[in-house]
């Protein structure tokens, strides 16, 4: 995989994710009857919290992805699958962001939530995403992730489970860039 891609893959991770930390994204679509994301964590050497909400999943075809994306109140968590060749069932090994599209199947994960003082971030680095199609067009699965903070290198353990998600067209926001005239030429 190119490292063009790469970069982009990581952009479109770390925007949901930023969209996610700054309470912008797009809100769930509440008109899809029971799309739900739960997820508990916990922070090594730390306390543990969980969150349930309505989640979307969207297509996004020119970077082939499904983002799965939960917002309650001040908690986000979003899941990118990369597959092979189309999305369906399976297994999606959890990497890190900057890796996900150059191993497919794979996926990236990012947890954020308001702390006291604070916003906590953290990206997974290992881990699975076991999707099954419950019915046709709609699906369902869990996840398990261990996973870094953004900013202080502290970890922690995230696990859940998501439902009823019909996966959509992307929107605007899910555009590949075209490749620079370096790209191919070995120039970083």
């Amino acid at each position: 995989m190119s490292r063009w891609r790469a970069v982009t893959s990581a952009v479109v991770l770390s925007a949901g994710a930023a969209s996610l930390a700054t309470g912008c994204g797009k809100p769930p679509d509440t008109k899809s009857e029971g799309s739900v994301l739960e997820a508990l964590w916990t922070v090594v050497k730390g306390d543990s919290a969980r969150v349930r909400g309505p989640a979307t999943a969207e297509w996004c075809d020119s970077l082939r992805l499904v983002q799965i994306q939960s917002l309650r109140g001040d908690t986000g968590i979003a899941i990118v699958l990369y597959p092979v060749k189309e999305f369906g069932a399976g297994r999606y090994p959890v990497v890190p962001p900057d890796r996900a599209d150059s191993v497919p199947p794979a996926a990236a994960v990012a947890i954020r939530w308001f702390a006291e003082t604070s916003i906590r971030g953290f990206q997974g680095d290992s881990g699975e995403v076991v999707v099954r199609e419950d019915r046709p067009g709609a699906y369902a699965g869990t996840f398990t992730a261990r996973a870094r903070s953004v900013t202080d290198g502290s970890r922690l353990t995230l696990s859940g489970s998501f439902g009823g998600l019909t996966v959509r067209p992307g929107g605007r926001r899910c555009v590949a860039k075209p490749a620079s005239p370096d790209s191919g030429r070995g120039v970083d």
